[in-house]
């Protein structure tokens, strides 16, 4: 009897120790094989770039030349055909300043800054001394074509900042007469009005503007008596001179029209 019952324990160990303890082992990932590549085998490709077509020399782009106006029919500078006409701007610059503020009493422009064919040059004042000094007038130039089909330089304009035209406006047709309007200043608030042909002095007359560094608005009637041969330009001139020497002080020259007033 106890030898049957230990070999039946016997047998269940045996069963036991096969069958382990139910426990279920881990799976194992599988390593991915690399493939490894010998670079001694590869064949070099040698890339040879394609070379750019050469592109015809291109000369450098030119500047574009200024082409000369012809002579404008208004202008302040000069209103008939001079001996000689300037052939710069600083030469026109310097004629002009002579005619209008009556040689010595003249200062010399500073020199010209020029743009293609425009211009413009400070006029100064004059000091006792004659020195030059402040500003004058600013002249406005421009480059032109005579009918020969050679240039010159003349004067479209003066404009001081110290006399500012509104009225009339530049070109615009008078006939005996005409209200002058605008703001300066001068010796005691005097701003001194002309109309002036090819010929010389057609009308005068005085504004009150005002003085001392503060420009004032000013309104005054100008009328002239135009010469029959005096044609269809004018020029309106304001100006104001030195108390001390009579030299000029400010300068605004415009150019007008004028129709016969009869």
């Amino acid at each position: 009897m106890i030898h049957r019952m230990w070999a039946a324990l016997l047998l269940v160990a045996l069963v036991m120790a096969g069958c382990g303890d139910g426990s279920e082992e881990p799976e194992v990932a599988e390593v991915p094989v690399v493939e490894t590549v010998d670079l001694d085998t590869v064949p070099t490709v040698m890339i040879t770039p394609t070379p750019m077509a050469a592109s015809p020399t291109a000369s450098p782009t030119a500047l574009p030349t200024a082409t000369p106006i012809p002579l404008p029919a208004l202008l302040v500078w000069p209103t008939t055909a001079p001996p000689e006409w300037p052939q710069t701007p600083d030469e026109a610059a310097r004629a002009f300043a002579q005619r209008v503020a009556r040689g010595d009493r003249a200062a010399e422009p500073r020199p010209t800054v020029q743009e293609g064919t425009t211009a413009t040059a400070e006029l100064p004042r004059l000091a006792e001394d004659g020195s030059p000094f402040g500003l004058a007038s600013i002249i406005h130039l421009q480059e032109v074509e005579l009918e020969d089909g050679t240039t010159a330089w003349v004067v479209l304009s003066a404009r001081s900042p110290d006399i500012v035209v509104d009225s009339p406006a530049v070109g615009e047709t008078l006939a005996g007469g005409t209200v002058v309007v605008g703001k300066g200043q001068g010796f005691e608030g005097t701003i001194v009005l002309q109309i002036e042909d090819q010929d010389g002095l057609l009308g005068m007359a005085f504004a009150q503007g005002g003085a001392l560094g503060e420009n004032l608005p000013f309104e005054a009637p100008l009328p002239f008596n135009q010469r029959p041969a005096s044609g269809d330009v004018a020029v309106l001139v304001a100006y104001t001179t030195s108390a001390v020497d009579g030299s000029l002080s400010s300068l605004t020259m415009l150019p007008m029209r004028l129709v016969d007033a009869s």
